[in-house]
Formats: structure tokens, C-alpha cells, sequence
């Protein structure tokens, strides 16, 4: 029997469905603010087309500290946020919403 896990890493290996799997784990986050979640869609992403210790070194921090921002260990920074997604190769767009 196949993991979860082991499925969802071939299909992000896919780019349209490793962009769509982004946005939706982005959406999510801005509705709940679960930072752990969020950094677990990186690290499946970072597993399907990288290596942890490649993203790790072009965004500055040592792979031990990747690591554990995936283990929710340390919360990350806005700017190690979005060196991740730049270095996963999408870019952040803003739109206007709805505020009630």
C-alpha cells in the first residue's frame, strides 16, 4: 500500500499542481494562521523538487534550522516565508478582498 505522503510528492513534482497546492495551503493560512500547516506544504514541495539541504543553503539558514521550522520548533520569519517561496520558484500577488 502506497503512503499519503508518498502520493502527494509525485504529484507535486507536477507544476500546475504543485501551484495550485501553494495557493490553497496560502488561503488556508490567511484564514486560520496555521503557520505549522503552511510549513509542512513547503517541506512536501521542497521534498518533490529539491532537496531540504538546497533550499536551506539559497535562502541562508542552515538545513538543522529548516528542519525545525518544519517541526514547528521556531516560528520563521516573513523574510525566510518568502525566500522559501521565491526558491521554490512561484512569486507571492495581492489582491483585494472583502473585508466585512
Amino acid at each position: 500500500m502506497r503512503r499519503y505522503e508518498d502520493y502527494l510528492i509525485e504529484k507535486l513534482k507536477n507544476p500546475n499542481y504543485a501551484e495550485a497546492f501553494l495557493n490553497a495551503n496560502i488561503e488556508a493560512f490567511m484564514e486560520d494562521g496555521d503557520i505549522g500547516a503552511l510549513m509542512l506544504s513547503f517541506e512536501h514541495l521542497i521534498r518533490a523538487n529539491y532537496s531540504v539541504s538546497k533550499i536551506a543553503k539559497k535562502v541562508g539558514i542552515s538545513r538543522t534550522h529548516l528542519y525545525r521550522i518544519f517541526d514547528n520548533e521556531t516560528t520563521p520569519s516573513f523574510t525566510i516565508v518568502m525566500d522559501i517561496i521565491k526558491n521554490l520558484g512561484f512569486k507571492i500577488e495581492v489582491k483585494k478582498i472583502k473585508i466585512a
